[in-house]
């Protein structure tokens, strides 16, 4: 049933839309005008409705646990619950039941935290003209939020914390009212979901046993909402993005990983180590270009292309590189530095968008990859595809920097001469001096000076360093501001400058008190660092103390390996946070990570010494050779036909689905129109081949106990034998999970062709989501082809197979370019 309101606000709308209508007819303007409002406004109501179905099926999920799994299983949907998927993930009734009887409390809380502390901060970043901002209602409503799952780790973790990771969503049914200009507006159902994670530290042997509480969400939490009252008639995609990007940003400064909230527990307990603990390092992050983006500025008026830029996230850190007008085929050529909290949990997220300066931006791809694995490979460079669209890829590079507290580092200058990062003269300036990173955490000041007589300030502290400008939350009508804030600063050659510290009050914008604190001063202490110390602002003969932690550290490039080659790291790298990778044209129900690199030639120039690839941009790379090693497992074991053994239950939590290899299967076919055809060799094997030894296959196989995703890499092959009877090859590899049992392959998918090569390059990417103590029910079968032409009607030659059980195959251990012969003969039904 409507309400009056919302019944007089949709017959204004009604009536306004007409009037608009009968003014184009009336003022000779063309039909299409209509045509483009009809559109407007189907667009936006799909949109509605999208949100409104996600926020009912939260809503459900809260409610209705039971019968909501029930159903995503009969459809067999992969969106269940974190505790559904993963044994290691518990279900947590209890602390529901027990948010549901807090949440009265909670939404008293939130009240007050909301007018104190979040007004004050979205005044100061709104606009002159909205400077009012004021909220005027705030109803959390009845529906608490919900913890969907709840991990406890015991592993790797030191003796004195726990750490606890929930995937948090809210889908309740608050409603808040805000006034600004003289106007009211609302905005309710409030959807929010993220994984969050707390870690009690320090433990303590007396009572309350836990010396505080952090927590922080791991990544920028999802957050939608709808807008009403005199909001209702701007909820457009524009004003919406407006004001999600001031939310987002807030989250960021309060929440987002590196910034945590505190609750201590324990009086006298030191809890600097809490509030501003060491990072694990700092990844240098360089967007270099794309290829092959999707045209989403189609028009039938304007000939036009996309203007595609990038945004780059890593925990609260955020960076856009520029814009490229009217290119598929932008160079960005765009550095950026980011302090990674926690590199086994973090990583780094791309999101191309098309910028339209009309409507909203559309998203053009996205592309994640774990800081875990930049660490562990210390410097990437490579191609990657993109996810969530039908075609595209990135080409970005990461260096891993470690932090160094002893001052010999900084001594020499940060230069990478064996990173391509520095190898095209990008950042000069860092070859001549070294980098560093300062870090600064304002914890508290005391007796501060009244700027007017009886008028107590609203301070913030200002922190200068070099060109670099940082503030603290404002703290309303206090002498004695608690802050515990945190600050970072990027800088070359810290010993000719100097920290600057300014207390304001936001009130009158007066100067309560200055301090600086040269760099060196802090170079020289032990570990360069002066942890808790008071010092004092000064303003005229008033002396305000002031505690700060401030560290400097220097910045070490680590040691960097070849980056090309079969045998390299890189190439064997599992990139995404994700379980699978999403292509627009296909369904988005347990898909596989695919990752191709650029297609490469191969001269071998001498098998035992050197190989030489030579890629398409000309660029020419040295690798050292890959090491052939023949076991019995490789000769004997792996031959099982998969359907004789014994039969087990289905273990695969989210089937498998085609990706971007169907994309060049079907190119493979029409080529076949276009193309040259080949002709077979007699006995369909060239013969002059053969003297060259049994052809082989080179696999990388890792189980990601995170994740519970097995990763697999083909990495590539050697000595093909071709078919073609002048020697020509196209070979690309089909990859066959059967289920021990069971007939037909549970999953299906192929390497790019690589052409013209007998050891051609794959580095084709796949990932599974399989319940490790399943893994021995299931096969793995490799089948090498070649895609030549041979007449439209003639099925894909077979070079060799070889079969991979993964009974023989240890979750602790990583398999890394581990080469099988193959058979060019056998039964492959």
């Amino acid at each position: 049933m409507l309400t009056t309101q919302e019944l007089t606000i949709s017959s204004c709308i009604s009536i306004s839309l007409m009037i608009i209508c009968w003014l184009v007819g009336y003022l000779n303007y063309s039909f299409l005008w209509i045509i483009f409002a009809i559109i407007g406004h189907i667009v936006k109501t799909i949109t509605t409705k999208n949100r409104e179905e996600k926020r009912t099926a939260l809503q459900i999920l809260a409610s209705q646990e039971r019968e909501a799994i029930l159903a995503q299983l009969d459809l067999k949907q992969n969106d269940l619950p974190a505790w559904v998927q993963f044994p290691d993930t518990e279900r947590v009734l209890w602390l529901n039941k027990v948010i549901q009887q807090l949440w009265p409390y909670i939404g008293e809380y939130s009240k007050k935290f909301l007018v104190e502390i979040i007004e004050p901060q979205v005044r100061a970043q709104m606009p002159s003209p909205f400077k009012s901002f004021k909220f005027i209602k705030i109803d959390m409503g009845d529906l608490s939020c919900r913890v969907g799952g709840l991990k406890v780790y015991t592993k790797n973790v030191g003796r004195d914390k726990i750490i606890v990771d929930m995937d948090v969503s809210y889908a309740g049914d608050a409603d808040f009212t805000v006034n600004v200009c003289g106007f009211n507006g609302g905005m309710n159902q409030v959807v929010l979901t993220g994984k969050v994670r707390c870690i009690c530290q320090p433990l303590l042997p007396f009572p309350p046993m836990i010396g505080g509480i952090s927590a922080s969400f791991i990544d920028l939490p999802k957050f939608d909402f709808n807008l009403t009252g005199m909001g209702e008639f701007g909820n457009l995609p524009g004003l919406t993005n407006a004001i999600r990007t001031v939310v987002n940003q807030q989250l960021r400064d309060m929440c987002v990983l590196p910034n945590k909230i505190f609750v201590p527990l324990a009086p006298e307990v030191d809890m600097t180590t809490l509030y501003f603990p060491e990072p694990d390092g700092v990844v240098l992050i360089k967007v270099m270009e794309a290829r092959n983006l999707e045209n989403r500025d189609i028009s039938i008026i304007i000939k036009d292309k996309s203007d595609p830029y990038v945004e780059i996230k890593i925990g609260a850190a955020y960076f856009r590189t520029k814009t490229i007008d009217n290119n598929l085929n932008p160079k960005w050529n765009e550095e950026f530095e980011a302090i990674v909290e926690q590199a086994s949990l973090q990583s780094v997220r791309f999101e191309v968008f098309d910028e339209d300066k009309t409507g909203s931006d559309e998203e053009l791809g996205r592309l994640t990859v774990a800081t875990e694995k930049i660490q562990n490979q210390k410097s990437i460079d490579k191609w990657y595809y993109l996810e969530g669209c039908k075609h595209g890829d990135i080409h970005v590079a990461f260096e891993w920097l470690a932090l160094r507290s002893d001052p010999l580092y900084l001594t020499k200058p940060i230069y990478l001469s064996n990173s391509k990062l520095y190898s095209q003269g990008i950042n000069d300036l860092r070859k001549s001096e070294p980098r560093c990173l300062v870090m600064v955490f304002v914890d508290n000041v005391n007796d501060l000076p009244y700027p007017k007589a009886h008028l107590e300030p609203s301070p913030f502290i200002k922190i200068q360093l070099d060109n670099q400008v940082q503030t603290t939350p404002i703290k309303l009508n206090t002498i004695n501001p608690l802050y515990q804030s945190k600050f970072s600063f990027f800088i070359n050659g810290p010993h000719d400058k100097s920290l600057l510290f300014t207390a304001i009050d936001d009130g009158t914008k007066r100067t309560l008190g200055e301090l600086s604190i040269p760099l060196n001063n802090v170079i020289r202490e032990p570990n360069m660092e002066y942890f808790q110390q008071t010092f004092y602002l000064s303003h005229g003969v008033t002396q305000s103390a002031i505690v700060l932690t401030i560290r400097v550290r220097a910045l070490e490039p680590s040691s960097v390996t070849g980056n090309n080659g079969l045998n390299s790291k890189n190439k064997g790298e599992f990139y995404g946070s994700g379980q699978h990778i999403e292509r627009a044209d296909k369904n988005e129900f347990g898909k596989i990570l695919v990752e191709n690199n650029q297609k490469a030639t191969t001269t071998i120039l001498n098998s035992d010494k050197v190989e030489t690839l030579q890629r398409e941009n000309g660029e020419i790379i040295f690798a050292d050779p890959v090491i052939s090693i023949e076991t019995e497992n490789s000769k004997n074991s792996n031959n099982l036909s998969p359907t004789k053994s014994l039969k087990s239950p289905g273990s695969i939590t989210s089937m498998i689905s085609d990706t971007g290899s169907t994309v060049s299967r079907r190119k493979g076919i029409l080529s076949k129109l276009t193309t040259k055809k080949h002709d077979l060799a007699k006995g369909s094997l060239n013969t002059s081949f053969i003297e060259r030894g049994d052809p082989q296959l080179a696999i990388s196989l890792r189980f990601d106990k995170r994740k519970f995703s097995l990763q697999l890499e083909i990495v590539g092959a050697k000595d093909l034998i071709p078919v073609e009877k002048n020697g020509h090859i196209k070979s690309y590899v089909n990859v066959k999970l059967f289920e021990i049992g069971k007939e037909g392959p549970v999953s299906k998918q192929s390497t790019n062709a690589i052409e013209d090569t007998y050891n051609p390059e794959y580095n084709g990417l796949f990932q599974f989501s399989i319940v490790p103590e399943h893994l021995k029910n299931y096969v793995f079968r490799f089948e090498v082809k070649d895609s030549t032409n041979y007449g439209i009607f003639k099925k894909p030659p077979l070079l060799g197979w070889i079969d991979y059980k993964l009974n023989d195959f240890r979750i602790d251990e990583e398999l890394t370019s581990y080469w099988m012969v193959l058979k060019r003969d056998g039964d492959l039904r």
